[in-house]
């Protein structure tokens, strides 16, 4: 018909655009490329960020390199900006351009990031101002931007870095933000089950990806001459590759077209919620709609159990769609859930800080072994929770839950999140009891001095083998904490704030790093000397601080299994409020059909 912005019926088969969603071969081709595409990406970002503090703080001999707290700073950069660039690019794929290009500018602009970094591993930005070899950055020295960030002393292209990061980092947060609700898209009308196994192979491609990047890449940026230059190359190949991968699924992929501007509509529908309770309005009478049907005043019994924020439905007498406010309340709802996951974060991000401050300072060797001089990499234990990640996530998917579901045992998202927390607090426990026995050793006056790139060391003779059970944990809670983490975010989350509430689940993975931060600056602040300076390292008490994450969790563990036990009793008060307001559904139907007003429901 004309005017019809979508026809009835789709076009001829032999169309790729426009095949059936519930085609179990499309969603297989689909979600296979997408995490395929995943684990690319990954591996070229672990290539990268893993040691980044290292080649910005060592660097290449003859070039000047930074300060630890700069390069440290350098490297928060990117977490920082891809926790905000998260929610900006869920909100930017749910109201704007959909999540498909949403990914696609994400991914040119990490490509540029990348490419750009390359070139300054090989001194390759001379001809815009960097000259990476250069003893004197006065280029820097005159910016504001590099006072801002660095105060007056003078780094080696430090804005070129910053503004490298930058671009990096707004890729990376737009990535996290889409890839994971757009594979979900893919396979969701194969059920919940579906849904969840795509879940649990997006995290196994993510620590594939991490494996090669850390176990390799890594490896090659500290042994091979030009090292970063090769390894940061094939992570820009890498990434490349990523994006093309994922642009030939497009004839396979469900793209779904931006909505609405939900943040907006959020606020208003919050801040009408708000002004009708304060006039203590809960009737139909109020209603636009009702307005426009009737003009004879009508009572109306109100819903029972009913929050504030209902008083800006029409039923209630606000001027907004019921399941429009429903949308409102879930995405409330999944945003309290999202930061009650905050803790576990705190404790999942002491690997890559307060594990490998542990573990520099516990013997590397391996004693007995038949090359006595090699000395294990401290980051090197994060592959235990790799590898525990990859063997448990197909082990779980493919036996333990289908025994559980055959058995009509459940294994909901919340129940799993619960366990993955119990077992990140016995992690935290287990690094503590390490730590109290590392330092007994010292104290005992085992110690040893070790060189680890060519700084010294004063550690225990305790062997760092004794941190891979805290790491294998770690990498266990992962599988069911993490991995039902992201699934209950997407499957709670309404249509059109899944983009949003993706992308912030991202930005609470980030600000759990800066609250470990946070928390060791208050303990500083506090003079508990919990956490001291290197020299005097050993004489403080990490396990101390161990142990302040533990009653962190424990409380958080504790809330959590509470609400999940009372889930039952609100199911079903639940189902009292949905019989109550059938009643509202008759009404309406009713003043729909007549053109004169119908009587009140009692």
């Amino acid at each position: 018909m004309e005017g019809e912005v979508r026809p009835l019926l789709l076009d001829p088969p032999c169309s790729p655009m426009f095949i059936l969603p519930w085609d179990p071969l499309r969603a297989k081709k689909s979600g296979l490329l997408i995490l395929f595409s995943v684990a690319l990406e990954r591996l070229a970002y672990f290539a990268v960020v893993m040691n980044l503090f290292l080649y910005l703080n060592k660097g290449q001999p003859e070039i000047q390199s930074w300060e630890p707290l700069e390069a440290l700073t350098a490297v928060f950069v990117i977490h920082g900006v891809s926790c905000i660039c998260s929610p900006i690019g869920g909100w930017l794929s749910d109201s704007l351009i959909g999540r498909y290009w949403a990914v696609i500018l994400g991914s040119l602009v990490y490509i540029i990031g990348y490419c750009l970094l390359t070139a300054l591993s090989i001194n390759g930005l001379t001809s815009m101002g960097c000259d990476w070899k250069s003893e004197n950055d006065s280029l820097v020295t005159n910016t504001k931007f590099h006072w801002l960030i660095l105060g007056n002393e003078s780094h080696p292209c430090s804005v070129h870095v910053y503004v490298i990061l930058v671009l990096i980092g707004f890729g990376v947060g737009f990535l996290r933000a889409n890839i994971p609700p757009f594979g979900a898209e893919q396979v969701r009308a194969g059920g919940d089950n579906a849904v969840r196994q795509f879940f649990n192979a997006y995290y196994w491609c993510v620590n594939i990806g991490g494996l090669i990047g850390i176990g390799v890449l890594a490896y090659v940026e500290q042994n091979v001459e030009n090292g970063f230059f090769i390894s940061y190359l094939i992570a820009t190949t890498a990434l490349c590759a990523s994006l093309i991968i994922f642009c030939a699924g497009k004839g396979f992929y469900i793209v779904h077209r931006p909505g609405n501007s939900v943040i907006i509509n959020v606020f208003r529908i919050l801040g009408e919620a708000t002004y009708n309770t304060c006039k203590k309005q809960d009737s139909v009478q109020g209603s636009p709609m009702f307005r426009r049907q009737s003009q004879q005043p009508v009572a109306l019994v109100a819903l029972t159990g009913s929050s504030w924020v209902d008083r800006a439905k029409v039923s209630h007498g606000g001027s907004f769609h019921d399941t429009t406010v429903e949308d409102v309340k879930s995405f409330c709802k999944t945003l309290v859930f999202i930061f009650v996951l905050l803790p576990y974060w705190l404790v999942y991000f002491q690997m890559s800080t307060s594990f490998q401050a542990q573990g520099l300072h516990m013997n590397l060797h391996l004693n007995g072994s038949f090359t006595p001089d090699f000395e294990i990499p401290a980051a090197w234990l994060t592959l235990c929770d790799e590898a525990f990640v990859l063997f448990l996530i197909p082990f779980l998917n493919f036996v333990i839950y289908p025994i559980m579901d055959k058995n009509n045992i459940t294994t909901a998202p919340l129940c799993r999140i619960v366990v993955g927390m119990l077992i990140s607090l016995l992690a935290i426990i287990v690094a503590a009891v390490v730590e109290h026995f590392r330092l007994e050793d010292w104290n005992q006056g085992n110690s040893i001095d070790q060189i680890i790139s060519s700084t010294s060391y004063n550690a225990s003779a305790m062997s760092i083998l004794y941190q891979i059970p805290q790491y294998c944990l770690i990498g266990t809670a992962e599988v069911f904490a993490g991995v039902a983490g992201l699934e209950y975010a997407y499957t709670t989350a309404p249509r059109s704030f899944q983009g949003i509430v993706l992308g912030l689940y991202s930005a609470i993975e980030g600000l759990g790093a800066f609250l470990g931060v946070l928390l060791v600056q208050i303990t500083r602040s506090l003079q508990l000397g919990w956490i001291r300076s290197e020299i005097h390292f050993n004489q403080g008490h990490l396990d101390y601080f161990f142990y302040l994450l533990a009653v962190i969790q424990s409380a958080v563990v504790v809330v959590s299994g509470l609400v999940i036990w009372e889930q039952p009793r609100r199911d079903a008060h639940l189902e009292e409020t949905l019989g109550a307001s059938a009643l509202h559904s008759e009404y309406y139907q009713a003043i729909g059909n007549s053109s004169t007003p119908a009587p009140p429901v009692t």
